[in-house]
C-alpha cells in the first residue's frame, strides 16, 4: 500500500506544479497586457494634450 500513497503523492505533486506553472504564466501575460494598456493611454493622453500646447 505505501506505493500507492506514494504514486498518488506524486500525481498531486505534478498536478500542483502545472497548475502552478499555468497560474504563473497567465499572470505574466496579464502584467504584461497591463503594461500595453498604460502606455496606450499615455500615448492617447499625450496626443490630446500636445495639439492644444502647440496653438
Amino acid at each position: 500500500m505505501p506505493t500507492a500513497e506514494s504514486e498518488a503523492k506524486v500525481k498531486t505533486k505534478v498536478r500542483f506544479e502545472e497548475l502552478l506553472k499555468t497560474h504563473s504564466d497567465l499572470m505574466r501575460e496579464k502584467k504584461k497586457l497591463k503594461k500595453k494598456l498604460v502606455r496606450s493611454e499615455e500615448n492617447i493622453s499625450i496626443h490630446l494634450v500636445a495639439p492644444n500646447v502647440n496653438m
